[in-house]
């Protein structure tokens, strides 16, 4: 879906082997520790990539937040996908609104002006709520 995550490299049994997102050991800080320096730009860039999770992939990540976008290279990189839901799961529409709101919430923080739960809602799915 042309998201940015970690590149999964190996599995075995139930372990998962991904891409380190940093440098010479030190992981890329979350946006809970580092604030990303474009905050307009990161924003849109989320919502972005929500949509593209949303319509192509056919998921709704369930758990994003601050403590799950990691900045890398200046630009965000999802993780904790195992969270992740498929859109038919019955607690998935429930999660893209509380995705929605996470980022909303902690944008707004920063002095970005955000939309709507609502517009969101519409850019994601590409429908107005019911």
């Amino acid at each position: 879906a042309r998201v940015r995550v970690p590149k999964p490299i190996a599995v075995k049994n139930n372990v998962l082997i991904m891409e380190f997102i940093g440098k010479n050991g030190v992981s890329a800080p979350s946006m809970k520790e580092q604030r990303p320096k474009n905050h307009e730009k990161i924003y849109e860039i989320l919502l972005d990539y929500i949509r593209r999770l949303y319509s192509e992939a056919e998921l709704v990540h369930g758990d994003l937040s601050e403590y799950n976008i990691m900045i890398w290279r200046g630009r965000p990189v999802l993780f904790d996908m195992s969270q992740a839901v498929p859109l038919s799961h019955p607690m998935a529409d429930f999660l893209l609104h509380r995705d929605l709101a996470n980022l909303n919430r902690f944008f707004s923080r920063l002095g970005v002006k955000v939309l709507s739960i609502e517009e969101c809602y519409s850019k994601v799915t590409g429908h107005d709520e019911d």
